[in-house]
């Protein structure tokens, strides 16, 4: 504001007491003072008016992205649950595959009908089990 001091604030004392007289100095100096409450008052005002609006525009901006999350959440929720849906559903649905060599109205069955059945299935080779030991080379040879 206005940067005075006591020296200036004196002069001006000593100024106004010249130019009003000392009999009016009281009336201007009470008059003074309500225009300068009345000025404050104004500003605050402004100032109140001024941090309401930019509360408002935040709030605003701040519901926008609220709702906008919201919207993203409740997107998301039935992405999930669709997919959950789909999961259960399929899992609950045996589905049924057809296997072409068995099934007598494909057409491979019906290919492979005239191919004997030894040149079809390919010779089994039996693998020990984990609770029989392995057999050895050597064991192998004598035939045991």
């Amino acid at each position: 504001m206005l940067d005075l001091g006591w020296s200036e604030i004196l002069i001006i004392g000593v100024v106004a007491l010249i130019v009003v007289g000392p009999k009016d100095l009281p009336k201007m100096l009470r008059t003074l003072g309500q225009y300068a409450g009345r000025a404050k008052s104004v500003a605050r005002e402004f100032q109140r008016s001024m941090d309401e609006a930019a509360r408002q525009a935040d709030l605003e901006e701040l519901k926008d992205v609220k709702d906008s999350l919201d919207d993203l959440r409740q997107e998301q929720y039935k992405m999930q649950r669709e997919m959950g849906q789909s999961f259960l559903e399929g899992s609950s649905k045996t589905k049924k595959t057809v296997n072409p060599m068995t099934d007598p109205k494909s057409d491979a069955s019906k290919e492979t009908a005239s191919v004997p059945e030894a040149e079809a299935e390919a010779p089994e080779t039996a693998e020990p089990s984990a609770d029989e030991p392995a057999e050895t080379p050597a064991q192998k040879a004598s035939g045991a």
